[in-house]
């Protein structure tokens, strides 16, 4: 928050988990998108500097012998201390964020919570009911895309997979859930929502939008039995890329890729074939004193044109005159 008569800027939230946007609601509140914890947030003041728990653990169906995880987000100044708690008891070594123990039938209807704590005060999670059962949860697998797939602008992704259950037998569309989600760089863009009741599906990737190649898209399939066991497979597909580099005759003129104002040539640039990019040859230009003016482009484009990244490495070179 900026200060205007100190010109000084200080933090006015504390705890946000990698936010990516922030919104003046209908309320006045403030709310900010946490891509952290997937989650929309709501900005509080308050003189009271105690841990506000963002994500409260919640209650888990596990089959015996399998492990049962709770965890808990906390907002508010750091660091943070943790003792979790089965029945009001508390736990020896409990003290994460999270509490992670393989159960036995014994462990069904146990309640877990956690104390979160600092300099300034505590503050209480709401309580998890852990149920076990003897049933099995369900087991799968992605069909397609085959793991290895490749992926480019503009090609259509075929998924499916199949599940079964060992008391159910094999498990019918409605349990199935589906998701895709475009990883970029550190975080994570939803492409698909959560959709159930199919074993199969389509989707297109696209070719505008997102230049970098340090991308990926990421399938999700979960897969629920009739006492909701659940299982959960991914698959990664990767993209296809390929080296562009720019160049002008005469060398060290400048390029524009994508906007802006162009780069001195030549530079070489990877991207993800079949992503459309805007290449534009900026004229005149001098250079050492003497001027140039855009004549054509290796490809025979216009002077500012699109490309679809190709398939193979390609140099892309403006060709200038000196009038």
């Amino acid at each position: 928050m900026l200060n205007r008569a100190t010109n000084q800027a200080t933090d006015f939230i504390t705890g946000a988990s990698k936010p990516v946007d922030i919104q003046v609601g209908d309320d006045g509140s403030f709310y900010y998108l946490a891509r952290g914890t997937s989650s929309v947030m709501k900005v509080r003041y308050t003189t009271n500097l105690s841990p506000v728990i963002t994500t409260q653990p919640t209650s888990e169906l596990v089959s015996v012998g399998y492990p049962a995880t709770f965890s808990v987000v906390a907002s508010g100044p750091s660091p943070y201390s943790y003792q979790w708690t089965r029945n009001g008891v508390n736990i020896s070594g409990a003290t994460a964020s999270s509490y992670k123990f393989a159960t036995t039938l014994a462990d069904t209807g146990a309640r877990f919570r956690v104390r979160v704590s600092n300099a300034y005060g505590s503050t209480l999670s709401n309580v998890a009911t852990l149920s076990v059962t003897s049933d099995k949860p369900p087991v799968g697998q992605i069909l397609t895309p085959v793991q290895g797939t490749t992926y480019f602008g503009g090609m259509v992704v075929h998924y499916s997979g199949s599940a079964s259950d060992f008391e159910d037998g094999d498990l019918p569309a409605s349990a199935f859930t589906w998701q895709v989600d475009f990883h970029h760089n550190s975080h994570i863009h939803p492409f698909i929502p959560p959709t159930t009741g199919s074993k199969t599906g389509t989707f297109t990737i696209p070719t505008r939008g997102e230049t970098s190649a340090n991308v990926y898209y990421f399938i999700t399939l979960k897969v629920m039995d009739s006492v909701g066991l659940t299982r959960t497979l991914v698959r990664n597909i990767l993209p296809r890329k390929a080296n562009m580099t720019f160049a002008t005759n005469p060398a060290g003129l400048k390029i524009s890729l994508d906007g802006g104002s162009g780069r001195i040539t030549p530079f070489t640039v990877t991207g993800v074939v079949g992503i459309k990019r805007a290449i534009a040859a900026p004229s005149p230009q001098t250079v050492n004193g003497l001027s140039y003016v855009f004549q054509s482009w290796s490809d025979g484009g216009a002077r500012s044109h699109e490309i679809s990244t190709p398939a193979v490495n390609t140099t892309y070179r403006a060709n200038f005159i000196s009038p």
